[in-house]
């Protein structure tokens, strides 16, 4: 088509000054809608490609390329869980969970006020370094992190890295603190490690780390494996969501647990 323009402007122009300027013109304006059609395939593909929702109230996000942008409280993340949603999973491919590629979140909150997309979608939140605090409340400052859950993940790699021993020092997340008539059962609370007792990791291409039904993450170790001296996820810890004004609320299933393995290993404390 490009070159039937051409051919037309070569019969109509009048002088060869004519035509070669009006061949710049019709390649300026070619140039300006290709880039125009494909600025908005690119950045649609991202975001499809970062967060998958469905509408069982969960959503799947993926951290690749979500590195950088904000890393306060009060400002949203790239990689981080919707509105009343909080993180009950995480998924390495295979890598030994030496990295997490994708996260699981699940609406928890149904009474809780929508924010209707408007950040913050909880108004009390912390930041905390897995390196060197694996869990969302800290004994020294109960009253800024009690009953609060994971929500966000930030790195600088274009992955949530944990491997490196320098690199990964500072890898953050988010805990946000529960809405009002929701609290934290930590009388329930229990480790999901990321490894069986043989240090065969979990790492697969569905979900197979993830809190049971009720459960939100509270808190997640990054520590050296003895056989490879390198930096692993060890385990979440999983705590119940419980609500107040419904005491009728029948509570989740407490999970099993299954004896001679590490899977589903239930501990209360923070030890």
């Amino acid at each position: 088509m490009l070159s039937h323009i051409l051919l037309w402007l070569g019969e109509h122009a009048a002088t060869t000054e004519e035509m070669v300027s009006m061949r710049k013109s019709i390649w300026l304006l070619f140039i300006l809608l290709f880039s125009l059609i494909l600025t908005p395939i690119s950045g649609t593909s991202r975001y499809y490609g970062t967060y998958l929702s469905f509408g069982t109230g969960d959503t799947f996000i993926d951290t690749q390329h979500g590195h950088g942008g904000p890393r306060t409280a009060h400002r949203k993340w790239n990689i981080e869980c919707l509105d009343g949603e909080a993180m009950m999973g995480v998924r390495d491919f295979v890598d030994d969970f030496q990295r997490i590629v994708s996260l699981w979140c699940k609406f928890m909150f149904p009474y809780k006020p929508s924010t209707s997309g408007i950040y913050p979608y909880f108004p009390n939140c912390i930041v905390r370094n897995i390196s060197t605090e694996s869990f969302c409340f800290s004994p020294r400052n109960v009253s800024l992190t009690v009953n609060s859950f994971i929500t966000a993940l930030f790195d600088t790699d274009f992955q949530y890295r944990l491997d490196r021993i320098r690199e990964d020092q500072t890898t953050l997340y988010k805990c946000c603190r529960t809405p009002f008539g929701y609290y934290i059962d930590y009388t329930s609370c229990y480790y999901r490690p990321t490894r069986d007792q043989y240090w065969e990791y979990y790492d697969a291409t569905n979900f197979v780390v993830y809190c049971e039904t009720g459960y939100v993450m509270t808190g997640m170790a990054r520590k050296i494996n003895p056989y490879d001296n390198e930096y692993h996820l060890e385990w979440i810890q999983c705590c119940r969501v419980g609500f107040l004004p419904v005491a009728t609320m029948l509570a989740p299933p407490t999970p099993a647990i299954q004896s001679g393995s590490l899977h589903n290993h239930r501990r209360s404390g923070y030890g």
